[in-house]
């Protein structure tokens, strides 16, 4: 609500300014005032809240400045033709502010998650054992991504479980355990941000190793949607990645048979 009111109050303040200056100012002028304001609100409020400003700048140019004044009607239908350019160019204009906003977003993830991944693969060739691998995980996914981690592997009846001291696979939720085991089973990411399961909480990406799976790690963002983003995806399946060569290397010899990918075995 708050951005609504500070687009009301900065349309207003165009208004009063183009007012103050009619006498030297074009009605063309005072169209591309309002647009200023327009774009001002683009740049910093979300594309709702600009619609919103867009639709009060023709308002409030069709009432104050386009005789007759002080009322919605227009004697020229030409003015209706500046209208539809005032609306088309304020929505492009917030259109673009807020493709840049998101790809300023992206750019920052990449940037963080990058940094991580290079401090992740000296800690985890440090790592000597799966607990030591778990810390580092757990560590560099809340600091590269803003969100909670937790492997699940897979046990000798096939099932998954957390990993760590008296983890089972009751420890698991149903919603969960059905999430996490599509993404182990297909070989193939599941949860928030894929395609499968989106509305889930956390996402869920398979663990493979040089011998086959091994489980698959939950992550828990504190914000669902950035996992949506395809840079943030792509460090996440590299994150996915170095973590399971980790483990696969500190489990028992021989806990983790070699498998075959499901399309290979269909084939």
């Amino acid at each position: 609500m708050k951005g609504y009111m500070r687009a009301a109050l900065l349309m207003a303040a165009c208004t009063v300014v183009g007012t103050s200056l009619m006498d030297w100012l074009s009605l063309t002028d005072v169209a591309m005032l309002h647009l200023i304001g327009v774009g001002v609100v683009a740049s910093r409020a979300t594309r709702r809240q600009a619609a919103f400003a867009a639709l009060l700048s023709v308002a409030l140019f069709d009432f104050f400045f386009v005789p007759p004044r002080f009322t919605f009607a227009v004697s020229d239908l030409h003015y209706v033709v500046t209208f539809g350019v005032m609306l088309v160019t304020a929505f492009v204009i917030s259109s673009l502010a807020e493709r840049v906003r998101a790809e300023a977003v992206a750019a920052e993830a990449r940037e963080r998650g990058t940094a991580a991944l290079a401090p992740l693969s000296a800690e985890l060739l440090g790592a000597t054992t799966v607990g030591d691998v778990l810390t580092v995980i757990g560590r560099q996914v809340r600091a590269a991504f803003g969100a909670d981690a937790r492997v699940l592997l897979r046990e000798p009846g096939g099932h998954l479980a957390p990993a760590g001291e008296g983890g089972t696979a009751s420890d698991v939720e149903a919603a969960d355990r059905e999430v996490a085991e599509w993404a182990f089973r297909m070989w193939l990411p599941a949860g928030a941000g894929t395609a499968q399961f989106p509305r889930a909480r956390s996402a869920y990406l398979p663990l493979v190793g040089t011998h086959g799976r091994l489980g698959v790690i939950e992550l828990r963002p504190d914000d669902p949607t950035r996992f949506a983003e395809p840079a943030v995806r792509w460090l996440l399946q590299t994150f996915a990645a170095q973590a399971a060569l980790a483990l696969e290397r500190t489990l028992p010899a021989g806990s983790r048979p070699p498998q075959v990918p499901p399309e290979a075995s269909a084939a």
